[in-house]
């Protein structure tokens, strides 16, 4: 029971990089005096070569918006592509100076957006604009009258930028 659930804490945290604090440490040190193993909590989280092979195919197909924005048109109509999206989002934070990314999934003909950022932009007030929710590092939307990839991005880069307005506008009146 401790490796499945050390294994959703290293994935939650992003292997303890993101939303970690001290009860965070607390918990997995408890875990791993419970018994919990690295290694399998690791194996746990692994992926089948197709999976490994879609996402690198999405991270591929990403392009820069402003440049710190990646944004990746990708299509896949397998069981699992929905993960594959969202590991992809997380996958293409690795690259340096990219602070938010999007992949805009056309999936069984409906159009679905995962987003995610370091934190220094809100995915979560630019998928608001377009349906969805979440959270301000990790969040999605689902586009219900939208079934062409070109015009998610285009409905997606018009809520990036007002989210960036909206933002410049809010630290105008801070400053």
């Amino acid at each position: 029971e401790a490796n499945p659930l050390l294994s959703g804490m290293c994935m939650d945290t992003k292997m303890f990089t993101v939303k970690t604090g001290v009860r965070t440490f607390e918990a997995a040190s408890y875990l791993k005096r419970k018994g919990a193993d690295t290694v399998i909590a690791k194996t746990l989280l692994q992926n089948d070569i197709e999976t490994y092979a879609a996402k690198s195919v999405a991270v591929t197909n990403a392009e820069f918006y402003d440049n710190t924005i990646a944004i990746s048109l990708y299509e896949n109509n397998t069981e699992n592509a929905k993960l594959v999206a969202a590991q992809a989002a997380d996958e293409l934070l690795n690259i340096k100076g990219i602070n938010a990314s999007f992949i805009i999934l056309k999936y069984k003909g409906g159009i679905f957006i995962s987003g995610r950022s370091m934190g220094d932009i809100s995915v979560q007030l630019i998928l608001e604009k377009l349906g969805g929710g979440g959270h301000l590092t990790m969040a999605g939307a689902q586009l219900h009258d939208v079934d062409d990839l070109q015009e998610a991005r285009t409905l997606l880069v018009s809520s990036i930028e007002t989210y960036k307005k909206e933002s410049d506008k809010i630290i105008g009146r801070c400053g």
